[in-house]
């Protein structure tokens, strides 16, 4: 995204938008209507481009294109509409697997030989590399283009610990991001200079209330 103000970034707002019924075509076919609550809300204008800028392609690390032991290709249909309420998502993705497309998250604090440790445990399911790509850009502050050739969607659940504690020394044996990637997944992030589609916000202003 370029050309947002700085307030972007800090600022925080809560946002209830609900559908009822959850329309066909599973999660993506959620992407319109957010597009709409964006620009009413916010008065969000912007346009898409192709730059050339340092990024991360992500591809499959093996050259016999075999992936790790914690990915596998979904068995769930996200093509069928979500009729869970709220509680059952969350009590879901909290014993288990969270629903098609979403992803469950924990930052939990364990006792390392060399002392306490952040650790990040991600499970994401019924998600495309293309989307899988996007997620990871927040991670690591640059754009992320799938590049894997993989079709289809599939879970990951990876465990990784914080740059931070790494720099510290008190990781213990968790690894950066980048490398539970490749050790878990079968993922492989390539830094490049490459073109990139990007978002520019031609205009936006803070939150229009009910």
């Amino acid at each position: 995204m370029i050309g947002a103000p700085g307030w972007i970034a800090t600022e925080k707002f809560d946002v209830d938008a609900r559908v009822e019924p959850t329309p066909p075509g599973g999660p993506d076919a959620l992407l319109p209507m957010l597009r709409t609550l964006l620009a009413e809300r916010f008065r969000l204008r912007v346009h898409s481009e192709m730059r050339e800028l340092p990024a991360f392609v992500l591809t499959v690390a093996r050259h016999d294109r075999r992936l790790g032991s914690q990915i596998r290709p979904t068995e769930v249909d996200c093509t069928k509409p979500n009729q869970l309420t709220v509680d059952q998502i969350r009590a879901q993705a909290r014993d288990g697997w969270p629903p098609c497309g979403m992803t469950y998250t924990v930052q939990y604090v364990a006792q390392a030989a060399t002392g306490l440790a952040n650790r990040m445990r991600v499970r994401r399911s019924g998600i495309s590399m293309k989307d899988f790509a996007i997620a990871l850009q927040t991670s690591v502050d640059r754009p992320v283009v799938d590049g894997t050739g993989l079709e289809g969607r599939f879970d990951a659940e990876y465990s990784y610990a914080t740059a931070t504690d790494i720099a510290a020394g008190i990781a213990g044996n968790q690894p950066l991001l980048l490398v539970a990637l490749e050790e878990q997944l079968g993922l492989k992030m390539d830094a490049r200079r490459t073109t990139v589609p990007v978002l520019v916000v031609d205009s936006v202003e803070r939150l229009i209330e009910n």
